[in-house]
């Protein structure tokens, strides 16, 4: 974990030492998200490189016919270094780029706790972590409204494995605050 922490500041270090006034990513972006619901700031640090951090609730039910129901609601917290792969070619066909609206290549990281805050359902593990490299779309429109998706390889660890498999991120909302026009 460490070690991961150690690569992420270096990184991102190396992004603010690079980084260019003619920026073509929003400067900061403050976003509401529906379906897990959470806040997230994407900051631009590059000149097509922003830095996302996100706070979230997750949800789980677990229940049946034979059983008492049971639920949670869980903290999570999760961090994505974003690369914008398409801005160029947006912008030649005349396409919109505000809000961020393109498609990245991302390392993912998320962290989510095995204690809920809400509810009597307690998971065997204290957290659940997972890092993925994800390609991914976001798209941003004139009144707020956001979308993204991405997906990609990644491990999933927790008190008890480690796992490989795809990663699937989905978020819904608005950008509060506007967007460059």
């Amino acid at each position: 974990m460490k070690k991961i922490i150690f690569l992420s500041v270096t990184l991102l270090s190396a992004f603010y030492a690079n980084a260019q006034s003619s920026k073509l990513v929003e400067d900061g972006l403050f976003k509401i998200n529906l379906l897990a619901p959470g806040v997230s700031y994407e900051i631009g640090v590059a000149d097509k490189t922003t830095l996302n951090l996100e706070a979230f609730l997750g949800f789980a039910l677990n229940g049946g016919s034979d059983r008492e129901t049971s639920f949670g609601l869980y903290p999570g917290l999760e961090a994505d270094i974003r690369q914008y792969v398409n801005f160029s070619r947006r912008t030649r066909k005349g396409k919109n780029i505000s809000g961020n609206t393109g498609n990245y290549v991302a390392f993912l990281n998320q962290l989510q706790f095995g204690t809920p805050i809400i509810g009597d359902l307690e998971y065997a593990s204290d957290y659940f972590y997972n890092a993925a490299i994800v390609y991914g779309m976001q798209r941003t429109y004139e009144k707020g409204f956001y979308w993204g998706l991405a997906f990609g390889p990644g491990i999933f660890v927790d008190d008890f494995y480690t796992d490989a498999g795809i990663l699937i991120d989905i978020r819904l909302g608005w950008v509060i605050g506007g967007r460059k026009k």
